[in-house]
């Protein structure tokens, strides 16, 4: 005979799994593997993606059509079943252990599946979820014998989340209208949002309630993420729709995260604004001015301690020189009555001035009629040489240069602002 269609080894199998058989085994290997790469946390912004994982692992399994159809016992004509997952916020933990004792001492099939559903809850858990939850043992241990529920514990795990049905219906509609209050929370993260409110909806619907006012509470929320180009784009998306485009909450979520994906990827998500780059240029501005203006002082500083030492040096060496003999060529002018000629270690200097008939108006070796005026002629050279230009002078001719090149890093940098702002209007 064919093989029977199958979507699945496990729903290939009728029965009771006979484990003795390697096909058998691989399937129950199969149920109890975790169901994604990063464990669940038990917290809320990640329980409805593991709901989706744990969903998907019971339709593979077959546990969607088995034991997460939870009986309800109202008497022989009023017995119903319930799928656990679309109404995990009304069914209570009493009422599901009530289910599963049914068949948990049976030594069925069911009792294999449930048990394999505790082991893959188990497997998806980080440790302190583990904690968290392994307190309430003694509610997913049920039975005579003790035995682990995985429906019990897949109960007990969505109520340690906070969204079971300790948080009322009006509490989860005050969440979903405070979007705008929980986006900044998370520092504007699209996804992260988008699963928050997926979670919110999908509470309601294990509730049997439903909410109509999503859309304008995702505008809402939206509307107050961090980024100024993305809420200029939801603005438009915001006034298309109020012109009459159609739009739905899951289209409006998934453009959104399109949006930011994108923006995020080409490196432009909360990028500074036109007046943010203007303040940082001119904080950058201000820094720059006020480190030049304290090395030019500085400079400055050197320059007038080092003619200050100098000073200071050539009085020292005055003084010093004064209690030794002087050399001739440094000695002043003769006064009145003084002599003229003077010997001075073995050598006779003359004072050549024009009271004497010479040019050089100093204390010379020559003397004064043979003075060919060289010492004037030297000294005049010295000045063409310099230009006449004094130290003064050539101060401050470097303090202008320098002078000259801060005004033109100013004028650069407010170049560069005034093409940012002109960038921005542009755009």
């Amino acid at each position: 005979m064919p093989p029977a269609f199958a979507r699945a080894p496990a729903l290939a199998i009728e029965g009771l799994l006979d484990y003795t058989k390697s096909e058998h085994a691989k399937i129950y290997k199969s149920g109890i593997r975790q169901v994604s790469d990063g464990p669940f946390d038990c917290e809320p912004e990640g329980l409805y993606q593991f709901l989706k994982d744990i969903h998907d692992r019971a339709d593979e399994m077959g546990w969607t059509e088995g034991i997460l159809k939870i009986t309800l016992n109202g008497g022989e004509e009023n017995e119903r079943e319930e799928p656990f997952m679309e109404n995990y916020g009304t069914l209570t933990l009493e009422q599901v252990v009530e289910s599963e004792l049914q068949y948990m001492d049976e030594g069925g099939r069911p009792a294999q599946d449930t048990y394999m559903l505790y082991k893959c809850l188990m497997a998806s858990l980080t440790n302190e979820a583990k904690k968290k939850v392994s307190i309430w043992s003694n509610q997913y241990r049920i039975g005579e014998n003790k035995e682990c529920s995985g429906v019990a514990l897949l109960k007990i795990i969505i109520r340690e989340s906070h969204l079971d049905t300790n948080a009322t219906t009006n509490q989860i509609r005050t969440k979903l209208s405070s979007l705008d209050s929980y986006i900044t929370t998370i520092d504007s993260d699209i996804g992260r949002f988008n699963q928050y409110v997926k979670l919110l909806v999908q509470s309601l619907t294990a509730r049997n309630q439903t909410t109509s006012d999503l859309l304008i509470n995702l505008f809402k929320g939206y509307g107050a993420v961090s980024d100024e180009v993305f809420r200029a784009w939801l603005l438009r998306k915001q006034d298309d729709h109020e012109e009459g485009e159609e739009i739905t909450p899951d289209e409006l979520m998934q453009s959104a995260k399109n949006k930011y994906d994108t923006m995020v990827e080409k490196g432009i998500w909360n990028a500074p604004t036109a007046e943010e780059k203007i303040v940082a240029l001119e904080a950058k501005l201000e820094s720059t001015v006020k480190n030049l203006s304290k090395k030019v002082s500085a400079e400055l500083g050197k320059k007038k301690e080092g003619k200050k030492t100098s000073k200071n040096e050539k009085g020292k060496g005055k003084k010093s020189d004064s209690k030794s003999e002087d050399h001739p060529k440094k000695w002043p002018a003769p006064k009145a009555g003084d002599k003229k000629e003077v010997e001075f270690k073995g050598h006779t200097w003359y004072w050549c001035g024009k009271d004497t008939g010479g040019k050089c108006e100093k204390w010379r070796a020559h003397k004064p009629k043979e003075c060919k005026g060289m010492a004037a002629s030297a000294g005049g050279g010295e000045k063409r040489k310099s230009g006449g230009k004094t130290n003064d002078d050539r101060k401050k001719v470097s303090f202008a240069k320098k002078l000259k090149v801060a005004k033109a890093y100013v004028a650069k940098i407010e170049q560069q602002a005034a093409d940012c702002t002109s960038g921005e209007e542009t755009e």
